[in-house]
């Protein structure tokens, strides 16, 4: 198809002003030019451009990406270019592998001879290019979009994507000439949409999509046809249904650029040429074109949404193409998509839009550092990776499931607790709704479900993991503890949520009860079911069902008994969580100030008599040389001990966990022998990347402790520094006071910090371990990233213990700890609909001066932190705002 000449609309200012100075900005760090600013620096090739823009180089050591959408929608582009998208099971682009060809492609061609240079506008696929006409790629990630820069020949072209909050996707192409003479070249987009509720691409389902080009009712030679796409897929046999979505495209380019030739197919085949290519080598870019094109495409190809457009621009000219990927839920919404224009001005302001809503959505809580110790940490890098930070918490506490591309991977009750803890700093409305939709997901008697899922569109119960690890009411217990000491909002104890009655476990079938109660009432059950679960026979702790946190060591529930499903196999670490619940509960009830509740008041009193009582007599092991160490936990009718002086397999170990909930469980005393022991631990957990969660790593087929030794050894919770529970550590470190050796392992986790130079995930957001075997050439890589508890415990870290925000139920604390890497910081946050606006001077320990609203105020010496801190009374968080100075 060709057209002729055509004078469109004046290209608007929004992406043109974005683009010039992303360009600018780029440039002044441009490896070339030698002016990158090391303050700047991440490791992979990751560079801060300001607190809003990550600029980042290709690189073949790993990827960084960045999560766009909203309300569970996950839209995720990779720095390389990959891009995927799905909601819960629904996968609108399925994912590809490092190295496989994109389902979502932008190409340039540039005019040599009788054939083409095509010039891939992401950094994948790879393509050989021509030496002699030298390619620079970069991109820079923001939190509303990402932005792709391509320049080569006097030539810039820029990809930009992100996704409207109703799940459209948009994708902006822009060219521009640079050079002083007119250049002819084509612009090509290549979209491999899935629409199915799977995760994976099978063999058949190509079978079942189809694609065809349709226009306009009312089309110009300046139109871009648009694509409509049918998925078919079978909920049962007598049940099927099809998915629909379009992809819109409008082009708008300066007044001398003209449009010379535009062409669109439907069949891979003929973009490529033939079953044995693929992007990496596809015909059609060296062509120049498809030839005659095909319309539609089903069952014998795979169907795409591809194009191809050829552009003449004289010099400083420019163009943009505009696409979305919209969905449809029938038919008719879809033919009447297509006659939806394509509004370039109306996309920059949704992109304006979104960008200011995520400003809002941010702003209850700046955390901000000056003046920092380069050595250390870099200050422009570290304030952008505590707003990644925020950005990340969220998008764990609020996630819809299957973040990873497995079947299994569900909404954890566990893993969304702890981010509800955190996110509830800065969105308890958000946090709250969350909290109730999770609460929902528990058994009559109290026992939370390890991951669940939402409602099918029928309103049947989704998938559920129904393994009975012991721990994910502990979380729940403190996140709603900590959720009320940060929202004062008492009244969500009176909420009405209803339970899920088990059905078949083994099946993970599930269904919904008709009985409901208060929020406090689930509390209540919650205890009961962890209380009733400890080994009431012997040791009186609790035991480990089918685990713990740490789900690799998944074996010592196992029974002696093959009769009997679990043991009395118990986790050290679980039983600290519930004695902290019993105090939580406490604290609770106390502030609640209601005498009805006396009977709950001393159960946990009693409760948490009897689990001391067990922790020491049975969870410190001593040996006849009179060394002491805090055992992981045991087995089955203690038929073996983990974490102590002769594990299963004959060596001495030790494990963090364990050590670091005793002392954030309370179970540390001040003048406690056991200070020393759990430092030592620490010390001989110690390692390149952090603390380990295990020293030595447990060797195959270990007895009893499940399939961490499956694991190679340096890796993930098996003889590597998992960061989880290196946070867990950390912020045990800061309560004892040891705030130096604290920053020590924090500045070994941090991901942007100069020891991370082989990290292969994002450097802006934590990632769940760091791998340490230089035999099987592992030092450094992580497993993955983004969707890892480690950011929410790093993130509760440093507000309560470096920026020292600490809430209670009856006041505040103001607790900075000693020994930071820089002079001054900055905090504010809204605790209890107060906002606190803090402001320290000064990192020392003692002699600090505090004043509130000007007035000078005496701290209190805490001797387990070794500082002063400050105590604000409920009484003055009434008010609406407190300016709080620290200073010497």
């Amino acid at each position: 198809m060709t057209t002729s000449a055509i004078t469109p609309d004046s290209q608007p200012a929004g992406l043109r002003g974005a683009v010039d100075w992303i360009i600018e900005s780029a440039r002044a760090l441009d490896k070339s030019r030698l002016k990158i600013d090391a303050d700047n620096k991440m490791p992979g090739g990751v560079y801060v451009l300001d607190r809003n823009h990550l600029l980042a180089y290709p690189r073949d050591n790993g990827d960084s990406r960045f999560p766009y959408g909203q309300g569970g929608f996950n839209f995720w582009v990779h720095a390389s270019g990959y891009m995927h998208s799905n909601e819960g099971l629904f996968s609108h682009f399925v994912r590809s592998a490092h190295g496989q060809e994109p389902n979502i492609a932008f190409f340039a061609g540039l005019p040599r001879g009788d054939s083409f240079q095509p010039v891939p506008l992401l950094s994948v696929p790879v393509m050989d290019e021509d030496s002699d006409t030298p390619v620079t790629r970069y991109t820079v990630l923001s939190y509303a979009a990402a932005y792709f820069i391509t320049e080569v020949d006097g030539l810039r072209f820029v990809v930009r994507a992100f996704a409207k909050p109703n799940n459209d996707l948009c994708f902006t192409l822009y060219a521009e000439n640079r050079s002083p003479s007119d250049r002819s070249v084509y612009l090509s987009s290549y979209f491999n949409p899935f629409l199915r509720h799977q995760l994976f691409q099978s063999d058949e389902d190509p079978w079942f999509k189809e694609i065809q080009v349709v226009s306009r009712f009312k089309s110009s030679p300046r139109t871009l046809e648009s694509f409509m796409v049918r998925v078919n897929e079978d909920l049962d046999r007598t049940r099927s249904f099809s998915n629909w979505g379009i992809l819109r495209r409008a082009l708008t380019p300066s007044s001398q650029c003209t449009l010379t030739r535009k062409e669109a197919t439907t069949a891979r085949g003929q973009y490529v040429g033939g079953s044995r290519h693929s992007l990496h080598t596809a015909k059609a870019l060296k062509a120049g074109t498809f030839g005659r094109g095909q319309n539609v495409c089903t069952f014998v190809d795979q169907a795409i949404a591809a194009d191809m457009l050829h552009l003449h621009m004289p010099a400083m000219e420019h163009a943009r193409i505009d696409i979305v990927f919209s969905q449809a839920e029938t038919s008719a919404d879809a033919k009447r998509l297509v006659e939806e224009p394509v509004d370039c001005i109306e996309i920059d302001k949704q992109l304006d839009s979104l960008i200011a809503d995520d400003e809002l959505r941010h702003s209850s809580l700046e955390l901000t550092v000056d003046k920092a110790d380069t050595q250390v940490l870099r200050q422009p890098v570290f304030n952008t990776f505590l707003e990644c930070l925020k950005r990340q918490v969220e998008f764990c506490a609020l996630i819809k499931g299957y973040i990873q591309v497995t079947p299994n991977s569900l909404i954890g009750v566990r893993d969304v607790s702890q981010a509800i803890e955190a996110l509830a700093v800065w969105r308890p409305d958000a946090a709250r709704d969350k909290l109730l939709e999770m609460l929902g997901f528990t058994a009559p008697d109290g026992r939370c479900f390890r991951q669940y899922s939402l409602p099918a569109s029928d309103g049947s119960a989704g998938q559920m993991d129904l393994r009975p690890f012991i721990d994910q009411g502990s979380w729940v217990i403190s996140c709603l503890v900590s959720y009320i000491k940060f929202t004062g909002d008492y009244n969500i104890l009176n909420e009405q949520v209803g339970y899920h009655e088990i059905i078949d476990e083994p099946a993970g079938v599930v269904e919904k009860s008709n009985k409901q109660d208060s929020v406090l009432m689930h509390m209540f059950k919650i205890m009961q079911y962890l209380l009733d679960h400890r080994d009431h026979s012997h040791t009186g702790c609790v035991r480990a069902l089918y685990g713990d946190w740490n789900d690799a060591m998944d074996g010592l529930g196992i029974s002696l008994d093959p009769s009997q499903k679990f043991g009395t196999g118990v986790s050290v670490m679980a039983t600290l969580h519930v004695l902290q619940n019993c105090t939580e509960m406490i604290d609770l009830l106390a502030a609640l100030d209601d005498q009805r509740y006396d009977k709950y008041v001393t159960a946990y009193n009693d409760a948490s008599q009897n689990l001391r009582q067990g922790l020491n007599e049975y969870a410190v092991e001593r040996n006849d040389k009179g060394h002491t160490r805090i055992l992981h936990g045991w087995g089955d009718r203690r038929s073996y001990l983990v974490g102590g002086f002769k594990d299963p397999d004959g060596v001495p170990r030790d494990g963090l966990t364990s050590n670091a909930f005793w002392v954030l469980s309370g179970m540390l005393e001040e003048k406690s022998p056991l200070r020393s022991i759990i430092l030592d631990a620490f010390d001989r957990l110690d390692s390149k990347y952090g603390l380990k969660t295990f020293a030595p790593a447990f060797p195959p087929n270990t007895r009893g402790v499940g399939r961490i030794g499956k694991l190679p050894p340096g890796t993930a919770e098996n003889g590597a520094c998992y960061i989880h529970a290196t946070a867990f550590a950390i912020m045990a470190l800061f309560q004892m006071g040891q705030s130096k050796r604290a920053w020590e392992q924090l500045y070994k986790i941090l991901p942007f910090t100069d020891i991370h130079e082989n990290l292969s995930h994002s450097p802006f957001v934590m990632p769940n371990s760091y791998g340490h075997n230089p035999g099987k050439s592992i030092d450094g890589q992580n497993m993955n990233d983004w969707q890892t508890g480690s950011s929410n415990v790093v993130l509760k870290t440093l507000i309560r213990f470096v920026f020292g925000i600490e809430p209670a139920f009856d006041g505040l604390w103001i607790q900075p700890a000693a020994n930071a890497p820089f002079e001054h910081f900055h905090a504010k946050a809204t605790v209890q609909k107060c906002q606190i606006d803090l402001t320290c001077k000064t990192t020392i320990a003692r002699g600090r001066k505090f004043t509130v609203n000007g007035q000078a105020v005496d701290g209190v010496f805490d001797p387990k932190m070794q500082i002063d801190r400050l105590w604000i009374p409920s009484e003055q968080l009434r008010e609406k705002r407190l300016d709080i100075s620290i200073s010497d």
